[in-house]
């Protein structure tokens, strides 16, 4: 069985000379050498520190010839380990962007390191080696050359290059860095740096991407803390990224924890930001019951009201519209008041969505008369006819539904819809 130590550096795939003293240490430990199990783990948590140092280019605020001579240590086999300590613990001057909480734990586990290697008095018991494996996975990601936050960004940014990495690839083990990579008080900050620099295109705001689904998988698998944070940003974010992400995920509305004011506000202000999307963010609410009882009529009639130029456009939002009076709206108005008759300044805007509630809501007498009679006029929405052409084309139930009705009332069936 792998310990959890195992399974975090293999998601990482560290170098293969970080990979055999971890290595080392697990069978140490396995076998009950503990002080061994320790001073291997020692020298593959410096092993990994030093590769960063190596692999990255210099800090702007280091002196050339102090970054020089830092990197000619650390390829001594004799004076490596120490110039990795000492630019750890190095708080006046240091390479690394790290809190002194850290660097005094650095210190602590060196002299745990002394112990083993010189065989103090000190007992090394399990626990050790089990809470050094810990202080390494909660902290590594942290410890880089230009802070912990930027370091994040920039594996995401390669994370979701194609020429590093493939499409289907996992970006789980990047997510749970978050938790350990920044700072509570800096989430806020790291939300906005993360999407912008992640979406520089905007396509959070129309379909399925890349950081809708890492803001998903965010939701998944962090902290409630973490979640909490994350919802708190989408929502207070001017351009209403919380309702774009809901539109995408619905199913993940709970995390938002809206209170009542603030669902009035998504359908009142926030849904007209983008109308394509209106209705179904609308449904959402409903289908989680987010708003009052007291409110729906008026929320349906708002809805209905300004968003004009578009209908419902899936399955669910039809069913959670349906159910709370939307096609008795749309008839009430559209049929009952007659305002077919406005065929230009009323009917043409609304064409997709009378054609809409025809389409999927049993035909009334007063409806196949009203569409009847609108043919009979010089001037009419042809907009409108057109979608009507379209629905009765493709769907011979509704127009067998249209004809039935129409026959027994004695309407003239217009030559368009024959």
């Amino acid at each position: 069985m792998k310990l959890q130590i195992e399974i975090w550096s293999e998601e990482r795939k560290f170098s293969k000379n970080a990979n055999v003293l971890l290595n080392e240490s697990v069978i140490s430990f396995k076998n009950s050498a503990y002080r061994s199990s320790l001073l291997f783990s020692y020298l593959f948590f410096l092993t990994l520190l030093k590769e960063i140092i190596i692999k990255s280019t210099k800090p702007v605020a280091i002196p050339q010839g102090r970054w020089d001579n830092i990197i000619a240590k650390l390829q001594s086999d004799e004076t490596w380990e120490k110039a990795v300590y000492e630019e750890i613990i190095n708080n006046s001057s240091p390479i690394f962007n790290i809190n002194d909480d850290i660097r005094q734990q650095f210190k602590y586990w060196k002299d745990r390191r002394n112990d083993c290697a010189h065989f103090k008095d000190n007992n090394i018991e399990p626990h050790h080696t089990e809470s050094y494996w810990s202080f390494i996975t909660s902290n590594f990601s942290k410890i880089t050359i230009e802070g912990g936050q930027e370091s994040l960004i920039n594996k995401l940014i390669r994370h979701y290059d194609p020429t590093f990495t493939p499409p289907d690839a996992n970006v789980e083990y990047l997510v749970k860095e978050i938790e350990f990579s920044i700072d509570k008080a800096n989430l806020q900050f790291f939300w906005k740096e993360m999407i912008e620099r992640l979406d520089e295109w905007g396509l959070l705001f129309y379909s399925e991407s890349n950081i809708s689904k890492l803001l998903k998988k965010i939701f998944e698998v962090c902290s409630e803390e973490t979640k909490e944070s994350l919802a708190h940003y989408l929502k207070t974010e001017e351009y209403g990224y919380d309702t774009r992400f809901i539109y995408i995920y619905p199913e993940l509305i709970h995390y938002f924890e809206y209170s009542p004011s603030e669902v009035r506000e998504i359908w009142r202000k926030k849904v007209l930001r983008n109308e394509s999307s209106a209705y179904s963010i609308y449904a959402t609410l409903l289908r989680n019951q987010l708003i009052p009882t007291s409110e729906i009529n008026e929320s349906i009639n708002y809805i209905f009201e300004k968003i004009s130029n578009y209908k419902p456009n899936d399955e669910q939002t039809h069913l959670a519209l349906a159910g709370n009076g939307f096609g008795e709206l749309i008839f009430e108005v559209a049929f009952k008041q007659k305002r077919l008759g406005d065929w230009f300044n009323w009917v043409n805007p609304r064409a997709d969505l009378i054609a809409y509630y025809i389409e999927k809501y049993p035909l009334k007498d007063e409806t196949v008369e009203i569409i009847c009679e609108m043919y009979t006029r010089d001037k009419y929405s042809f907009w409108l006819s057109e979608r009507l052409v379209r629905i009765f084309k493709e769907n011979n139930t509704k127009k067998s539904e249209f004809h039935s009705i129409a026959t027994k009332n004695g309407n003239v069936i217009p030559t368009e819809l024959q």
